[in-house]
């Protein structure tokens, strides 16, 4: 079963969207209210299909004019970064993603929330593996469980304008 979509507005400038976007998406909530900066936390998306990509992109577009800034965004979102570029916005950055990782020692997988141009940083060329991390039960170091060039594609796109 499938969670639907939630839009929930934080403040004025805040937004956090949770669920599934898929083909019954409705971002009515999204682009009823007007600003100029808008932050769009996506930690708690689930799954994207195709057709809620189209939604999403179509979305998107209409808020055109608003500086778009997404935050926390889950794996499937990244996937979607990486794969679809009309997925970010023409005056949108990405300022955190999710990315997994896996301890071949104790086989724990964990998730860690990468900060652009602190954990990683963003307009290179390629990315052959993500930021170094060990893991929480056994303290080895942990593999980056994503194909990089793959996974952190969008990030090569995004501007290096930030300061660690």
């Amino acid at each position: 079963m499938t969670k639907d979509l939630s839009i929930q507005w934080k403040r004025d400038d805040y937004v956090s969207i949770s669920g599934t976007i898929d083909e019954h998406a409705n971002f009515d909530a999204l682009l009823s209210r007007r600003t100029d900066i808008l932050y769009i936390d996506l930690k708690d998306i689930n799954r994207i299909n195709s057709s809620g990509v189209r939604k999403w992109v179509n979305a998107i577009e209409k808020l055109e004019d608003v500086e778009l800034h997404y935050i926390n965004c889950a794996c499937p979102v990244v996937d979607q970064l990486s794969m679809v570029p009309e997925f970010i916005g023409k005056k949108c950055s990405v300022e955190s993603f999710d990315a997994e990782y896996v301890c071949e020692t104790c086989n724990n997988t964990q998730i860690f929330t990468l900060v652009v141009g602190y954990d990683i940083e963003p307009g290179l060329k390629s990315y052959l593996d993500g930021p170094e991390k060990f893991c929480q039960k056994c303290k080895n170091k942990l593999e980056f469980n994503h194909n990089p060039d793959s996974y952190l594609f969008f990030l090569s796109k995004l501007s290096k304008k930030r300061k660690k």
